[in-house]
């Protein structure tokens, strides 16, 4: 459907500027849609679905074996990977009809929930030389998104 400023005739015809009304009409309409996008909450089951397609991804590189196969495995593995994780991003939009990027207000919670994560893995790994912390890495940024999902959806939810 075009709006009021779009016409279906060729762009190179000199064409009058909108009038005032005409312009007022067309901002009026952009405003109606953005009103109407910013009431669409994410699903609970994108944050989960998320994190739990990330969760497992740091043990199981624990079980990639070494030369000759590992480097294939790798490979096989990180394509059905990104593969899955297209696929949920694909529904979600498919389901909800639009792709919303969260304000970085909305994202605030997310880096609360992470940094520690982050700083308790520089401790294991670097400073304590563990080297289960990688592993374990994946799993609490899996948990972390699941957690993020669960505040977004029942308290901060809502695009601003």
């Amino acid at each position: 459907m075009l709006s009021i400023m779009e016409t279906r005739e060729s762009s190179n015809t000199a064409q009058p500027p909108p009038t005032p009304a005409e312009a007022e009409a067309a901002l009026g309409d952009v405003e109606q849609a953005r009103a109407s996008i910013s009431d669409i909450r994410t699903p609970l089951w994108y944050f989960l679905a998320v994190g739990a397609w990330i969760a497992p991804v740091g043990p199981l590189m624990s079980l990639v074996p070494d030369l000759p196969l590992g480097p294939a495995i790798f490979l096989g593995g990180l394509a059905v990977w990104a593969a899955g994780l297209a696929g949920i991003v694909h529904l979600v939009v498919k389901r909800m009809r639009v792709l919303a990027w969260l304000t970085p207000r909305q994202m605030l919670p997310l880096a609360v929930i992470m940094l520690p994560v982050l700083v308790a893995y520089i401790v294991l790994e670097g400073v304590l030389d563990l080297s289960w912390a990688t592993n374990a890495l994946t799993v609490a940024v899996g948990v972390g998104i699941i957690v993020f999902g669960i505040h977004h959806r029942f308290r901060g939810g809502t695009a601003s």
